[in-house]
């Protein structure tokens, strides 16, 4: 089998997975699910491919859907829903959802925090894509994009990550 093929192959996969979590399907019991064969590994997680769906969209304080655009944990919490995890809604508590992750164990699928300047509810959230990248909303005039949380201003705020498990299913 060729390599387009394999991708196509695969990438039907992943839409198929996607579609059944929005039906109501059983989610993974974790997010950071098994890699699909033959593609990237953050395009073997349906939480990183629902997010990277996303990108280019604008952001939007208070955004959390593709038609207006997006605020940070509304990319997050949106691109959860479409695998059937529901997570809260603002930055600040989706820091306490699920349980923490060390930074070198930080895989696809998993929530990473930046503490912003302000009170401690001033966190920004991503979904990172693999050991040192991040997909994000960053803020305004800015659009969802992916880039490494390993270097200058993201690796200076970096407090936290998080690995969200669906409960039940």
């Amino acid at each position: 089998m060729n390599t387009a093929h394999r991708h196509a192959k695969a990438l039907g996969l992943a839409a198929l997975l996607l579609l059944a979590a929005a039906l109501g399907g059983c989610a993974p019991a974790h997010i950071a699910v098994e890699p699909l064969p033959g593609l990237g590994q953050g395009v073997r997680n349906p939480v990183v491919a629902a997010a990277r769906s996303l990108t280019g969209a604008p952001y939007k304080y208070g955004g959390e859907s593709p038609q207006t655009g997006f605020d940070c944990s509304g990319l997050t919490w949106w691109a959860y829903r479409q695998v059937g995890v529901d997570l809260p809604r603002v930055s600040y508590e989706q820091y306490e959802a699920g349980r923490p992750v060390s930074r070198r164990d930080i895989r696809p699928g998993d929530l990473v925090f930046f503490r912003l300047r302000g009170n401690r509810k001033n966190v920004h959230v991503g979904i990172a894509t693999d050991e040192t990248t991040f997909i994000h909303s960053p803020s305004s005039g800015g659009r969802v994009r992916e880039e490494p949380f390993d270097i200058g201003y993201w690796r200076e705020h970096f407090i936290g990550a998080r690995r969200v498990v669906k409960s039940g299913g």
